[in-house]
């Protein structure tokens, strides 16, 4: 396993190295046909994202709000899907 130091990547999550990983894998998951790497990639998907967070090419944030959209459970009532059938 290698040993990975990503400072800029860790400064952009808020200083939080779990924050990083879980950003990372976020946007490593949601790679497809229509949303392809930023950066050329050679390794693994993780890698690729983490490179990506690095260089600034994706913002953590949006990361941070898609992951959050994709596992929200709980709807307001004015949008609850179930309500609405």
């Amino acid at each position: 396993m290698a040993r990975i130091s990503n400072t800029k990547g860790i400064k952009a999550a808020g200083g939080s190295q779990f924050e990083l990983i879980m950003a990372a894998s976020g946007r490593a998951r949601s790679y497809s046909a229509d949303n392809q790497p930023l950066t050329p990639h050679f390794n693994k998907r993780g890698m690729t994202a983490l490179r990506e967070i690095e260089q600034g090419l994706v913002a953590y944030d949006d990361i941070k709000e898609m992951m959050i959209n994709k596992n929200q459970s709980v709807f307001p009532k004015e949008a609850d899907p179930i309500l609405d059938n």
